[in-house]
């Protein structure tokens, strides 16, 4: 069974393979809230949000072409009946596809539309340094929780057009196939989806600005993808965030 390692050489104890079937289970369809163990996100979840940052950055066409239905199928089948999962045995695109489908089925969306029309209305703003406020002031008040998760998958996103030069994916490209997942309400809107893309490509490509996702969500991601590499006594080849960031 594939374990997770430090970049630092040293086993880190909180594994999923640690942690009791509740912990382990990640329940689709259900609010955030319900999905949480002990107040935390599900370690599988995490873990594999992680894994993609680590690891997945350089397939084409990430998060765009759709993985295998029946590995898909599977995967949330043992992902919702809390057995761990090798996410090893995937390939990315499957891995990707799940994350999706997570998103899609929580009822009213991660924000829900009282939420993702405040973030639209970030738009109107003219400068970049009164979106960036507004954008701060509406995620530092979100649950904890979804603050992580949503810190978890911008930094994903935002590794992945880090590296377009291998997958292919701009920040466009990223927004236009993962906007419907994040953004329910505005579905069958082409306007408010073009709206939604837009702010995507912001909040992706600027990922790294401390004040506008704040500081303690970019450290955390930060933290969370250079702490963990996934393999069997193998390592991916990461590099820090930082230096992403630098370039």
């Amino acid at each position: 069974m594939a374990t997770w390692n430090t970049l630092e050489s040293q086993e880190l104890s909180s594994s999923c393979a640690d942690y009791s079937h509740e912990y382990l289970q990640v329940k689709f369809g259900s609010p955030l809230n319900e999905v949480l163990y002990d107040n935390h996100l599900p370690c599988q979840l995490v873990e594999m949000l992680v894994y993609i940052a680590s690891c997945g950055v350089t397939t084409a066409d990430i998060f765009r072409r759709p993985g295998s239905t029946a590995d898909v199928a599977v995967m949330i089948a043992d992902l919702a009946a809390g057995r761990l999962v090798d996410f090893s045995e995937y390939n990315f695109h499957t891995l990707a596809s799940v994350v999706k489908r997570f998103l899609l089925k929580i009822p009213g969306g991660l924000f829900g539309a009282e939420i993702e029309n405040q973030f639209l209305d970030v738009l109107r703003l003219n400068s970049r340094s009164k979106k960036y406020q507004t954008i701060n002031s509406i995620v530092t008040r979100l649950p904890l929780t979804t603050q992580q998760l949503f810190a978890l998958l911008l930094g994903t996103w935002f590794r992945v057009v880090n590296h377009s030069e291998y997958n292919t994916m701009s920040s466009d490209a990223v927004a236009k196939n993962v906007v419907s997942y994040l953004f329910h309400s505005v579905a069958g809107d082409l306007d408010r989806v073009q709206q939604a893309v837009y702010l995507l490509q912001i909040l992706i490509d600027d990922f790294s600005v401390p004040n506008m996702l704040g500081s303690r969500n970019v450290q955390y991601f930060a933290d969370m993808s250079r702490a963990r590499v996934y393999g069997d006594g193998k390592r991916c080849s990461v590099r820090s965030i930082y230096s992403t960031f630098s370039t």
